[in-house]
Formats: structure tokens, C-alpha cells, sequence
């Protein structure tokens, strides 16, 4: 598997804010662009690396490992 720096960023970010439009803000991307980003990600790993609602953010079993 080969993960791009920017991918990573982005998972570390989301991770520590529990939500994707200040993890965006902090890329200086917009959120759909940050949603693309960790939606390779997870297509890559093989597995889901969050459990989004519209209102929460959080890591699954799997994010957490990583």
C-alpha cells in the first residue's frame, strides 16, 4: 500500500478534530476535497477509518489501530 503524505495529514487531522470541515480549514481545502482524500485512504487500507453522522466524526476500531 502505498499512502501519500497528504492522505495521512488528512487522516491525522480529521482524527484530532473529529470533524471535517475544521480538519479542511486546517489543510485549507474544502471539505469535499478532504472527503475524497480519506475516501482513497480507506479504499486503500481496505476498511472504513471513520464513522461520520452529520453531526459526529469518529474513529472506527480500524482508525484507531492506524
Amino acid at each position: 500500500m502505498d499512502f501519500s503524505s497528504r492522505q495521512l495529514r488528512a487522516f491525522h487531522l480529521v482524527a484530532r478534530h473529529r470533524s471535517f470541515a475544521r480538519a479542511a480549514e486546517a489543510l485549507l481545502i474544502t471539505p469535499s476535497g478532504l472527503s475524497v482524500l480519506i475516501r482513497e485512504l480507506e479504499r486503500q487500507v481496505g476498511f472504513r477509518l471513520f464513522d461520520r453522522t452529520t453531526r459526529h466524526v469518529s474513529l472506527t476500531a480500524f482508525g484507531n489501530e492506524l
